[in-house]
C-alpha cells in the first residue's frame, strides 16, 4: 500500500509588509487611513462611555483594539464598494460610512473637520445604537443590525455567520446586473465553524462572486479560545477547502491589511473569483462589557497587555511619523476632527452630566409605530386591476394543469423582468428540474435558472441578498420540510428585514415548496409549512387550489415586495383547470373565494381540501359555504369574507389536510372567536389529520393524513351539535 500526497493547488498566503512597499501609502491615503481608523477608535470609546452610564439598552460590542483591520481594509477600497458584517460591526460600518463620504479634495488636515455629512452620519449611527428614532433605521437595529445602504452598508447580523449567505447574494446581484462593486463580508473566528459559512464559500467559490470574505481573528468566540473551537487552528484551510486564495496578515497592522486588501480586489477582478482574508486582531474587552476578559478569567492581564503593546493606532502613528508620511501636527488635525464628529454626536443624545445622564426622552421613538413596516402597504399593486375567474369569457381560456401553470406563469413574468431569476436543486437540469416546473424556460433563460447545491440555508440566503439587491429570487424547495433546513435565512432573515430596518429594505422573494401529500416520502418531507411561516412576521403565504389561482397569487407574489410562500400540494400537480391565456391577471393577496354556496355550515378550506370538501358536501347534500381560504397569512386572512359566511351559517369549521399540531387553523380558530363568538351557535371545529406527521407505510399515511372521511365525520357532528338533520341520500337540503 502507498499513500500519494494531494496537493491543493488553491493558494493559502502569508502576506509580510517589505520595506518599499511603504511608498505604496501617499501622505492622501494616509490620511484617510487614519481618519478612518480615529473615528471608529473615539466611537467606540463614546459607545464604552455609554454602556457604562447604563444607556445602552441590549449589547454593545466593543471592537475597540480590532479598528485598525476595518480601516485598513476599508481605506483601500472603492467608495463604493458593499459591506455587511456580523454582530461586531460599529468599526466597520463608521469606517465605511466616512469612506463612502470621502470626497477626493476632503483634507481633515486642512479643516480639521469631518464634513457636515460624515457628521450626520457619525450622529445617526450613535442614534441608532441606542435605540432612537433618529438612528439610521429609527433605532430598530441598534448595536448589531446597523443598515445604511445608501453608503453601502448593507445590514449587519446578531447571526453568528447569518450574513454571509446574504453577501453571497450581494455579490451575486452585483455580477447579475455587470456591476463593478465587490461586496466585503467581515466575521469572527467564531464564525467559520458555522455552516453557513460554508455554504456561503462554496456558493461564492462555485459562482466565481466578486465577493471578499474577511475573517478578523481575535482568538475568542465569547470566552471560548479557537483552541477550544476546532482541531485545525489555522482557519485559512476553510477557505483553501472551497477553492478560495486566501491571504493571512496581522490585523494590528492597518497598512499590512490595506496592502491584503488592495491585492485581493485586484485579484477578485481579475481572476472573476472570491477572496479571503484572514486577519489577527485582539479585542481589549470581554464580548459585550467595558471591563477586559481577563475580568472572566478565560484570558490573562499579561495576555492583554501584550497584544495592548501592539496598538494598531500607536503602531501605525509611530510609522507615518518617523517615515515622514504625515507628522505630528497632521495626526493631531485628523484625531481633533474625530473627536469633536463624535463627542457632538454623544451630546446630540444625552442631557445632564456623570451618573445624572440619560437620554433625551423626546428622542425615543414613538410607541405606536411598533408595528409599522412589518410588511409593504401595497402601494406596488396601485393601478392593477384583480380578477376571478368570472371575469374571463369561455373563449379567453385554455385547459392547464397545475404543474403547466407553473412554469407558464413564471416564463411570462420573465419575459417581462429581467429581475426574476430562479435558484433550486435541479431546476436547470433533466428538462425542468424534478417536477417539470421549470419547463420549457431553459432554452430562453438559461443564464437565470440557477442550479444550487444541496444547502438551503445558504442559496436561500443568497437570494434573500440578492432580492435586498433589486433582483426577484424564486427560490424552490424540493420539498416542504427542508424550510427547516434554512429556518434562520427564511424566518429569522428574510421575513423580519423589512421591520428590522424600519421599511428601508424590502425583500421580494418567492418561495415555492412543495408538499407530496399521499406519495410516501414520509415525515420528513411531508410537514405544511404555512403555521410555522405565520408564527413569523413578514411573510405572506398562499396557498392556490388550482391552476387558475396558481397564476393569480404568483403573479401577486412576483408583484409583492415582501417575501411570499407558495404552498404547492403534489396532489394537485396533474389536475386541469381553465386558466386565461397569456397568464396576465392578478389574485390579492388577502382575499379568499367562496366556491360554494350554502346556508347552514362553513367551510374554510385549504389547498387540496377545497376539492375534498366540494365533494363531500355535494354527495351529502349538505347546504354549506365553502371557502377556499388562498392566502394563509395571519394578517391575510379573508376575516370580511368569511365573516360574512358566519353571521349566515353560525357554525364554521377550520379544515387541513396536515398533522394537528401544525395547522395554521390553530390561529384562525382563535381569530374567528375573538371576531364573531356572538355569531356561534356552537365551538368552532378543526378537521385535521392525526397528530402523527404521514409516515412511509401507505396504510399509515392516509390515517395521519385528513380526507373525504374526516371531513364527513366533522359535517355530521357539526350538523348534530346543532340539531340539523342530514339529508336523505339524493333529497336536497
Amino acid at each position: 500500500m502507498r499513500l500519494i500526497p494531494v496537493t491543493n493547488s488553491t493558494n493559502m498566503q502569508q502576506l509580510e509588509v517589505e520595506e518599499g512597499d511603504w511608498a505604496l501609502l501617499t501622505p492622501a491615503e494616509a490620511t484617510r487611513l487614519v481618519t478612518l481608523l480615529l473615528t471608529a477608535r473615539h466611537f467606540e470609546e463614546s459607545i464604552l462611555q455609554l454602556d457604562k452610564l447604563n444607556l445602552v439598552h441590549g449589547p454593545a460590542h466593543s471592537s475597540l483594539g480590532q479598528e485598525g483591520g476595518a480601516a485598513g481594509c476599508i481605506a483601500a477600497l472603492p467608495t463604493t464598494t458593499l459591506i455587511n458584517g456580523t454582530h461586531r460591526a460599529h468599526h466597520q460600518c463608521l469606517a465605511k460610512a466616512i469612506n463612502a463620504l470621502y470626497d477626493a479634495d476632503f483634507d481633515p488636515v486642512e479643516t480639521g473637520s469631518l464634513t457636515e455629512a460624515m457628521k450626520t452620519e457619525v450622529r445617526g449611527m450613535m442614534h441608532e445604537i441606542l435605540g432612537l428614532k433618529n438612528g439610521w433605521t429609527g433605532g430598530r437595529g441598534g448595536s448589531m443590525h446597523l443598515r445604511r445602504a445608501d453608503l453601502g452598508i448593507m445590514g449587519t447580523n446578531a447571526i453568528v455567520a447569518g450574513g454571509l449567505p446574504i453577501a453571497c447574494g450581494h455579490a451575486f446581484a452585483e455580477k447579475a446586473t455587470r456591476g463593478s462593486d465587490v461586496m466585503v463580508s467581515f466575521f469572527g473566528d467564531g464564525a467559520i465553524h458555522q455552516g453557513a459559512t460554508h455554504e456561503a464559500m462554496n456558493l461564492a467559490a462555485l459562482y466565481r462572486l466578486p465577493l471578499l470574505f474577511f475573517v478578523e481573528n481575535n482568538r475568542y468566540a465569547v470566552s471560548m479560545s479557537v483552541e477550544q473551537s476546532t482541531f485545525q487552528t489555522q482557519l485559512m484551510t476553510r477557505a483553501q477547502a472551497h477553492g478560495i486564495t486566501a491571504v493571512s496578515v496581522d490585523g494590528m497592522n492597518p497598512f499590512a491589511v490595506w496592502l491584503a486588501t488592495r491585492w485581493c480586489h485586484d485579484y477578485i477582478k481579475q481572476e472573476d473569483r472570491p477572496a479571503f482574508i484572514h486577519a489577527d486582531v485582539y479585542r481589549y474587552y470581554h464580548q459585550s462589557s467595558s471591563v477586559p476578559g481577563s475580568a472572566f478569567g478565560y484570558r490573562t492581564r499579561a495576555e492583554e497587555d501584550e497584544w495592548r503593546e501592539r496598538d494598531p493606532w500607536l503602531f501605525l502613528k509611530k510609522q507615518l511619523t518617523e517615515r515622514g508620511i504625515l507628522t505630528e501636527e497632521n495626526l493631531e488635525r485628523i484625531d481633533q476632527a474625530a473627536r469633536h464628529a463624535v463627542s457632538a454626536a454623544y451630546d446630540s443624545c444625552i442631557e445632564g452630566k456623570g451618573s445624572a445622564s440619560r437620554i433625551r426622552p423626546e428622542l425615543w421613538p414613538e410607541a405606536a409605530t411598533v408595528d409599522d413596516h412589518l410588511t409593504s402597504d401595497m402601494s406596488e399593486f396601485d393601478g392593477v386591476t384583480f380578477s376571478e375567474v368570472e371575469d374571463f369569457a369561455p373563449e379567453e381560456m385554455e385547459s392547464l394543469t397545475y404543474i403547466e401553470a407553473m412554469s407558464r406563469v413564471v416564463r411570462a413574468r420573465m419575459e417581462e423582468d429581467e429581475s426574476i431569476y430562479v435558484f433550486g436543486e435541479d431546476v436547470a437540469n433533466m428538462g425542468g428540474g424534478t417536477v417539470g416546473a421549470t419547463r420549457s424556460l431553459l432554452p430562453e433563460f438559461a443564464d437565470r435558472i440557477i442550479n444550487t447545491p444541496i444547502t438551503e440555508n445558504g442559496f436561500c440566503g443568497l437570494a434573500t441578498g440578492a432580492a435586498l439587491s433589486g433582483l426577484r429570487p424564486i427560490v424552490e424547495l424540493m420539498y416542504s420540510d427542508f424550510f427547516l433546513v434554512a429556518g434562520d435565512q427564511l424566518l429569522n432573515q428574510a421575513g423580519k428585514i423589512r421591520h428590522l430596518f424600519n421599511g428601508t429594505a424590502t425583500v421580494p422573494l418567492v418561495l415555492r415548496t412543495r408538499i407530496p401529500g399521499h406519495e410516501g416520502y414520509g415525515s420528513q418531507h411531508s410537514m405544511d409549512p404555512a403555521a410555522v411561516f405565520a408564527m413569523f412576521p413578514g411573510w405572506h403565504i398562499v396557498a392556490p387550489s388550482n391552476a387558475f389561482d396558481y397564476v393569480g397569487l404568483m403573479n401577486s407574489a412576483l408583484r409583492c415586495t415582501d417575501p411570499v410562500l407558495v404552498i404547492e400540494p403534489q396532489e394537485l400537480h396533474r389536475k386541469k383547470t381553465r386558466v386565461p391565456a397569456g397568464c396576465n391577471y392578478y389574485i390579492p393577496l388577502d382575499k379568499a373565494r367562496r366556491v360554494l354556496e350554502g346556508t347552514d355550515i362553513t367551510l374554510l378550506a385549504t389547498s387540496t381540501m377545497v376539492d375534498i370538501c366540494v365533494e363531500v358536501v355535494t354527495r351529502l347534500g349538505v347546504s354549506a359555504d365553502v371557502i377556499d381560504l388562498r392566502t394563509l397569512a395571519q394578517r391575510d386572512i379573508d376575516y370580511e369574507t368569511i365573516g360574512e359566511s358566519v353571521r349566515k351559517t353560525e357554525r364554521i369549521a377550520v379544515v387541513e389536510q396536515t398533522s394537528r399540531g401544525a395547522t395554521i387553523g390553530v390561529f384562525i380558530a382563535d381569530e374567528l372567536q375573538r371576531r364573531f363568538f356572538d355569531y356561534l351557535d356552537q365551538p368552532i371545529m378543526r378537521i385535521t389529520g392525526k397528530w402523527a406527521p404521514p409516515v412511509v407505510s401507505k396504510a399509515l399515511e392516509k390515517a395521519a393524513l385528513a380526507g373525504a372521511a374526516e371531513v364527513e365525520a366533522g359535517i355530521r357532528q357539526m350538523m348534530a351539535n346543532s340539531g340539523l338533520t342530514m339529508p336523505r341520500l339524493g333529497e336536497q337540503s
